[in-house]
């Protein structure tokens, strides 16, 4: 799950992760559903990010004359099989399936996890595990949106934040605040100012990686300092 304030850059971010993977991996294959962004949207990001329309991408939108809905458009796209699929946005794709279906918000949340989960389980023609992100909407204070089943269901929970938020032209970075397989708390700073790709600021990771290592190695010591003075206080009031 990918959150984050409006502007900060959640679409970007994750269409540059995808596009890079497909230039390295090009038999990977992935597949970006929009429920928010429309093709002429995607044409701006393009002449700014040129690998972007190297993507496949499914635009999702709400057609209430059509035979057919996007619930099963979207399912049956997925049970092409897919190594890698984000939704830009769940929320934004739950509030689509809700006014199609005529259903709550509640039981549409229920049936695409439904479909996810067993994507997951490599239920597709392919038989492959399909691997999720999934852009969430936030509140104005920055709040997860979201039933606690979606928030229990994910493995990880990607910010991007910024340093200052009541500034939007402040440091932005990422940051992970649960993760079943990785570290948390840890911040990589991006820019979205350069064209063609998003700039990682690799260097400045490493260095924090460095200085939070040694902060624990500094903690630890007086942790051990601080056991060995009580024991050595006990010891001496049982002296006494």
């Amino acid at each position: 799950m990918v959150i984050g304030d409006p502007g900060v850059g959640k679409t970007t971010i994750i269409l540059d992760l995808m596009a890079n993977i497909h230039r390295m991996q090009p038999n990977v294959k992935m597949l970006f559903v929009s429920a928010e962004m429309n093709e002429i949207d995607l044409s701006i990001y393009v002449q700014r990010y040129p690998k972007f329309g190297e993507l496949d991408i499914m635009f999702i939108e709400a057609e209430f004359d059509s035979e057919t809905h996007a619930l099963e458009d979207f399912e049956e796209a997925l049970c092409m099989g897919w190594d890698i699929v984000a939704i830009d946005s769940f929320y934004e794709l739950q509030g689509i399936v809700k006014e199609e279906e005529n259903i709550t918000l509640k039981k549409s949340e229920s049936l695409l996890l439904s479909i996810i989960k067993k994507q997951n389980k490599a239920k597709n023609e392919r038989n492959v595990h399909t691997s999720f992100l999934t852009i969430q909407q936030v509140t104005k204070n920055g709040a997860f949106i979201g039933s606690n089943r979606l928030k229990h269901m994910i493995t990880a929970m990607m910010e991007l934040r910024l340093d200052n938020p009541k500034n939007i032209y402040s440091d932005r970075y990422v940051t992970f605040s649960k993760h079943r397989r990785g570290d948390v708390g840890v911040k990589l700073y991006y820019s979205l100012s350069q064209t063609g790709d998003v700039f990682f600021d690799e260097e400045r990771f490493y260095n924090d990686q460095k200085l939070r290592k040694l902060q624990n190695e500094v903690s630890s010591q007086l942790h051990e300092y601080a056991d060995k003075f009580n024991k050595l206080f006990n010891n001496i009031s049982d002296d006494k």
